[in-house]
């Protein structure tokens, strides 16, 4: 047996050689007989609406393809010469897990019930000139992902009709620390619509299998930013986010979504002079509801803005201490932490960045003084003194040159008296 094997081995080899080309070529035949007719760049066919589509197909262009060693027939199933309407191509008869997830997408599934604006297969991928998505000519190459989504996503009539966010919201990305790093720099890791959205399975932002659900943002942002995430995974933030609680604040409320912007950008919601603002807006700490349904402290962002760091910053100080100075960032902590910034026993230390000889007694005092009677006696007091003195000083002044005025004027009228 095994001398048998031995004399034939070369013969079935050989006989496979000889048939190769032979295959290759019923494939090659078949795509030129399919030229013969849609290799002529006139060929087209009539729409209903008057229009006509071009049924040309670029030979050279679907021989650099991925498909390119194919046969026609293999996605044209149908396609006899000559041939009528042909059915339909099913790209999922090639690639089922894609087709699957994109059937249970937004867009797969109103592509189901008919609507032509949705994207399916080739309006991303092309149709006779598929490449890899590694290929820099291919439409789903990294550096061309976003020109292919904004075909649609920055159509005004598709804005309009499908109530999508405007086109403000598609040249936000593009001016973004992510866009930016994509456009002017050639950086190939940024951030592009597929991190965030998914491929094939995108989903609206509001379910929960969403990419963009603010449950999984924190873990979205961390495929790429896995040192944040976890200091955010040990904050109050990220364990109340993880608890369910979804009013917990994650990456996109303090940053935002396609206008991510760098922190040195006064435009940034994390900018210096911004800071206290987006940790006090709607969602969070000058929220009552927020405040009394977490029992969190009240009026942190009024209280600080009545302190001499609040009114500094204001004022354009952007060395002075927001927030995030004394908090940290993306690891806040509870004050009754002893990790936290700003426990007591941290204080003097967290306030030491700034004021190098901060001791003890700088733990002492509150911080977020709400000036009320029953909240700080003392520092009502003496702003009341200062308000009325300082009030009553200024009134004083006005009267003071008020009757100088008046005075300087009567006198002029009588020394012009006297000279009459």
């Amino acid at each position: 047996m095994k001398r048998m094997l031995t004399l034939f081995t070369p013969l079935i080899l050989a006989a496979a050689l000889l048939a190769l080309p032979w295959a290759a070529g019923v494939a090659v035949s078949a795509v030129n007989e399919c030229q013969d007719c849609h290799g002529d760049k006139t060929i087209e066919m009539s729409l209903p609406g008057g229009a006509t589509l071009s049924l040309f197909v670029d030979e050279k262009a679907y021989r650099a393809s991925v498909h390119g060693k194919g046969d026609c027939t293999t996605c044209h199933s149908d396609a006899k010469a000559p041939h009528g309407k042909l059915e339909k191509v099913s790209c999922g008869k090639c690639h089922p897990d894609a087709e699957k997830s994109y059937n249970g997408s937004t867009h797969g599934r109103d592509h189901a019930k008919g609507n032509k604006d949705v994207a399916w297969c080739a309006d991303c991928h092309g149709k006779h000139d598929v490449r890899k998505s590694k290929d820099p000519a291919s439409r789903t190459f990294r550096m061309n992902i976003v020109a292919v989504c904004l075909k649609c996503h920055n159509d005004r009539v598709i804005e309009e009709k499908y109530k999508l966010p405007d086109q403000t919201v598609m040249a936000a990305y593009e001016s973004s620390v992510h866009g930016m790093a994509l456009k002017k720099s050639g950086l190939m890791g940024t951030a592009v619509c597929s991190d965030c959205h998914g491929n094939h399975a995108i989903l609206p932002g509001d379910q929960p299998r969403s990419a963009t659900h603010r449950q999984n943002i924190p873990t979205l942002c961390g495929k790429c930013h896995p040192g944040i995430l976890e200091k955010y995974e040990k904050s109050v933030h990220g364990k109340g986010m993880r608890g369910g609680i979804a009013d917990s604040p994650v990456c996109t409320d303090c940053h935002g979504e396609h206008k991510i912007t760098k922190i040195n950008d006064p435009s940034s919601p994390v900018f210096a002079k911004n800071i206290p603002k987006t940790c006090a807006s709607a969602r969070c700490h000058e929220n009552a509801g927020i405040a009394s349904r977490y029992a969190i402290p009240k009026k942190r962002f009024s209280t600080y803005m009545e302190s001499f760091h609040g009114i500094a910053l204001e004022y354009g100080m952007t060395k002075a201490a927001n927030c995030a100075s004394c908090h940290g960032f993306h690891e806040i902590l509870p004050a009754s932490d002893p990790e936290s910034k700003v426990h007591p026993s941290n204080i003097p230390r967290t306030c030491g960045k700034c004021h190098p000889n901060a001791g003890p007694n700088f733990a002492k005092g509150p911080v977020h003084v709400e000036v009320t009677p029953q909240k700080a006696m003392g520092v009502f007091a003496v702003r009341a003194f200062y308000t009325i003195f300082i009030s009553a000083l200024v009134i004083l002044f006005v009267l003071h040159v008020g009757l100088e005025l008046h005075g300087r004027r009567r006198r002029k009228r009588a020394e012009e008296g006297k000279k009459e």
